[in-house]
């Protein structure tokens, strides 16, 4: 019965989300990070764990190149985000730092040896929010894959009481994505040096989040100054 439900979640979820990307007016900064990387594969983008949903559907729709594997914890919920990622037309690997973790690694590393991208949220899979671990980074490291910052916001929006206070955007609003440049990750990065990758990583991300809060906010500002 469970799996039943996570198809059926699937498709509905997987329907609404097309259809809120066409029925919200849409932009990007630096669009042209992605569209220069993604066909190449090989590069980690890494988002805060509220931002998942829309962010897995722009990856599926405008990289057709290459597959994106994304990190999903081994819970019930990652059930529900595993069935909508196949769906989608996504790769899934399960695990967590505290479940499979690293059985997820090595797969994660064959599918970016195997020229897949890979999305994880650093701040999952429980938090607290907002806070970047150094997985990432490591993975990074293991792979040689160059990490590429994302983050978007939205006009109208849901945002449930979950500790990370999942984000689901509404319809007939604005969506603004935002990428950053990407980081490179030497190989024989000492320890003592993981701390300053995983900040600088941290710092970039909440940046991309006021971008994108800033943009829509000044876009509503000049529709608003239009109509008068």
């Amino acid at each position: 019965m469970h799996t039943l439900l996570t198809k059926i979640f699937a498709f509905i979820f997987s329907l609404f989300l097309k259809a809120v990307c066409n029925l919200n007016k849409n932009s990007v900064t630096s669009p042209d990070i992605f569209h220069k990387y993604a066909g190449e594969g090989n590069n980690i983008f890494a988002f805060w764990h509220n931002r998942l949903f829309y962010l897995a559907y722009y990856c599926a729709k405008n990289n057709k190149k290459r597959k994106t594997t994304i990190l999903i914890s081994m819970s019930k919920d990652g059930d529900y985000a595993t069935a909508l990622a196949y769906r989608l037309g996504l790769d899934a690997i399960r695990g967590s730092s505290s479940r499979g973790g690293q059985q997820a690694v090595r797969n994660l590393t064959d599918k970016a040896s195997q020229g897949n991208n890979i999305g994880i949220a650093i701040d999952g899979p429980r938090g607290p929010a907002y806070a970047a671990n150094e997985g990432v980074i490591k993975l990074a490291q293991l792979t040689g894959g160059r990490i590429i910052p994302v983050s978007y916001d939205a006009t109208r929006k849901w945002e449930l009481k979950s500790w990370d206070r999942l984000m689901i955007v509404k319809p007939f609003g604005r969506v603004h994505m935002a990428f950053g440049e990407p980081m490179e990750i030497p190989r024989n990065l000492p320890s003592d040096e993981f701390e300053r990758y995983r900040s600088k990583l941290k710092d970039v991300l909440l940046e991309l989040g006021r971008i994108c809060a800033e943009e829509l906010k000044t876009k509503d500002m000049n529709g608003k100054a239009d109509k008068v």
